[in-house]
């Protein structure tokens, strides 16, 4: 009896280790995936923009919820992941600020925010330029990610395409395609230029998803993955 005690707790510490030493392999992998997987034949750079900031805190919640909190949480997130895979990234924010122009009014007020932010990425000679922002209707019922690009940009829409294929992985996502738009930022930029909405503040359910760690990390995860890939189809 006491033997067979000993062969089972042999092999039940056997077993143990086995299952951490696969554990560590699939953080290995996972990890590589990160760094070795994607190859870039040439420097890359990347401008990613954390919609709103400062005076305009775009799509409000319940609870102080800003939009321009949530864009820049997943921005630093993204950024941070490109950098692990050899990409030279700029926010064009890295705090709660805006460009807004002295003196400047209405339509122009957002306007020369906007120009600024587009005049960063012309100065740093991006590669591609991504705008993150998060969605809100009066229904409150819609959900899911959006990746939007100019409707005459043919590298905007394979950009798009390669990141909305990603996101639409993420377990509950709902399956949406990549959009044609004429939003500001995308259709006056000269490089591919796209604008994600990771999801909607309206509804209650993905608003709570979007304020946790774990999810903004599936979404940069996500948007990492498509701006590697369509770098690698270069």
């Amino acid at each position: 009896m006491r033997n067979w005690l000993k062969k089972k707790d042999s092999e039940l510490s056997a077993f143990v280790v086995l299952v951490i030493m696969l554990s560590l392999l699939g953080s290995v992998v996972w990890q590589g995936s990160q760094t070795v997987f994607y190859q870039l034949a040439k420097p890359r750079m990347v401008v990613i923009d954390p919609g709103h900031g400062g005076y305009d805190p775009g799509a409000v919640a319940a609870q102080d919820v800003y939009e321009k909190d949530l864009t820049l949480q997943v921005s630093q997130r993204v950024q941070y992941l490109l950098k692990l895979n050899g990409v030279e990234v700029k926010l064009t924010r890295d705090e709660d600020e805006d460009y807004v122009a002295d003196g400047a009014t209405g339509r122009d007020k957002k306007r020369s925010d906007l120009n600024v932010r587009i005049q960063l990425a012309q100065e740093a000679k991006a590669d591609i330029y991504v705008s993150l922002h998060v969605n809100a209707v009066t229904s409150g019922l819609n959900s899911g990610a959006e990746t939007f690009y100019f409707t005459r940009s043919a590298s905007g829409k394979i950009l798009a395409e390669a990141i909305q294929g990603e996101l639409i992985q993420i377990p509950g996502m709902n399956r949406r395609m990549a959009k044609p738009a004429d939003f500001y930022v995308v259709k006056n930029t000269s490089m591919p230029a796209i604008l994600i909405e990771l999801g909607y503040l309206s509804n209650p359910t993905e608003r709570a998803k979007l304020l946790r760690e774990q999810y903004q990390e599936e979404l940069a995860q996500a948007i990492t993955q498509g701006i590697m890939h369509y770098f690698t189809q270069l």
